[in-house]
């Protein structure tokens, strides 16, 4: 594969620098407001209207249900099948007002009226759904709205019949759909640039508390909400745990904290919290030392990237879909890491619903090895030692880490690079051999919580259908 494939995607990061800050910058709280954890959470809700019709020329940005996407450089599109699930999307608009929470100290400092929208993905019938909805935090790091975690988990969501929402919660992802289709999102509007995203927090809540008791539109009508799993990815990540922190306490509104990809100070409290993390987003031995806790666990995922193979090919031909002649990042190796993180997102996310169902809480996990204070640990073919081990790194046949260099989001797309011939003939001089340790990994991933029996099947599955001219 070309090392020039993913693509050049939004124009509000101009530089490594922005990029880099997106992923490393401590979050806006580190300490929680001056509020009881009573898990209260009367207050206002949305008013919801909808759901906002698709037409030929009017549709959900970066809709499942859209126009077809073009190909891209990198691979075959991984598409979203929704009615092979028996699924249904839907978007509503949100209209309410906002308090405005100081990024300093969680308080209050004003409020304005708002508009914005949310995207619903559920069972058709509501005898298939689980009870529990996943309200995503859209990550807006690429300038415009991008549902990370949809495109991680979608078959996992579908076939435990868990609902997503998708919420556009911030200035720089509402501006971006104006500006795209000021037919369908001319009316949004969450405030200017000089509230700093100060209302995104009250939004969250008051978008959580539309889906357990509506307000206008029921977006789930005749679904039971059991459970609501606040959920994001990177910059979202940063956001939840200032929400967290800061308005969690007061608002109690969600079950359980779902942060990836970010670092940041939670607050003690009594609601499960996991923080997930790739290979790219641990930089310091300090932060594998954060410890567990009876309410929060830490995952460190060994040779995984940021942005990883599998969700760049499932959003990537959308985002060219919705900004036609979208150019490619420029990589100084081949990008994009091929070991599954989604796979252990999919098994997190399970062990959370559990968690807040049964209070069974997750097992605690293995962290990245280090050489010293910054320096990662690594084995002779240069992957990463440590963490939780998959068997598509364990059984390696490339190099997979989670670091790159070139244009600005290269940073976050980790590398990938074959092992040539003569290496794997050394390490797996018969097939039987390979296949049987990969098994092996997978079983030891399966039985230790961090891999589901349906991902396990496709780490399975690949083994079988490798092939090697000397086998």
């Amino acid at each position: 594969m070309s090392s020039r494939t993913p693509l050049r995607v939004g124009a509000a990061a101009t530089g490594l620098a922005v990029v880099s800050a997106l992923l490393l910058a401590p979050p806006a709280w580190s300490e929680p407001a001056d509020a009881t954890d009573d898990g209260s959470a009367e207050g206002p809700a949305a008013t919801v209207s909808g759901p906002v019709p698709v037409t030929d020329d009017s549709y959900p940005f970066m809709s499942a249900d859209g126009p077809p996407a073009p190909p891209i450089e990198a691979g075959e599109t991984v598409e979203v099948d929704l009615d092979a699930y028996g699924y249904v999307e839907e978007e509503f608009l949100l209209e309410g007002t906002a308090e405005h929470y100081d990024p300093a100290t969680g308080e209050v400092t004003g409020s304005s009226p708002y508009t914005t929208r949310m995207v619903v993905r559920r069972p058709a019938r509501t005898r298939d759904s689980s009870g529990t909805t996943f309200l995503e935090w859209n990550n807006v790091s690429f300038g415009q709205d991008i549902e990370i975690d949809w495109f991680l988990s979608n078959d996992y969501f579908m076939r435990e019949g868990h609902v997503w929402v998708g919420l556009s919660a911030q200035r720089v992802g509402v501006d971006a759909l104006r500006a795209w289709d000021a037919e369908r999102y001319g009316d949004l509007d969450v405030g200017g640039r000089e509230l700093a995203d100060a209302p995104a927090f009250d939004i969250y809540s008051e978008a959580a508390r539309a889906l357990r008791s509506p307000e206008g539109v029921d977006p789930l009508p005749g679904f039971d909400v059991d459970t609501v799993i606040a959920t994001g990815h990177s910059q979202s990540a940063r956001y939840l745990t200032g929400y967290h922190n800061a308005v969690h306490p007061a608002h109690g509104v969600v079950d359980g904290f779902m942060i990836h990809g970010a670092p940041g100070d939670l607050a003690e409290g009594t609601t499960p919290v996991m923080r997930l993390m790739a290979e790219t987003d641990v930089r310091l031995r300090s932060q594998s030392e954060e410890p567990d806790s009876e309410y929060y666990r830490r995952w460190e995922v060994a040779g995984t990237a940021h942005v990883g193979f599998h969700e760049y090919l499932t959003f990537a031909p959308l985002i060219a879909r919705e900004n036609p002649g979208t150019e490619p990042q420029r990589c100084d190796r081949p990008p994009l890491s091929r070991v599954p993180f989604h796979h252990v997102l999919n098994a997190a996310y399970d062990q959370m619903v559990d968690w807040i169902e049964d209070g069974t809480a997750p097992p605690a996990a293995p962290r990245l090895e280090w050489t010293d204070a910054t320096t990662p640990g690594r084995d002779e073919h240069g992957n990463r030692l440590g963490g939780i081990r998959l068997s598509e790194h364990e059984v390696a046949t490339a190099l997979n880490q989670g670091t790159n260099t070139g244009d600005p989001f290269c940073v976050l797309m980790g590398a990938h690079v074959p092992f040539t011939e003569e290496t794997l003939e050394e390490m797996y001089p018969r097939r039987g051999g390979y296949v049987w340790r990969v098994n092996r990994a997978v079983n030891d991933a399966r039985h230790d919580g961090y891999l589901l029996t349906e991902d396990a099947r496709v780490s399975r599955t690949a083994a079988v259908r490798t092939d090697h001219p000397w086998w």
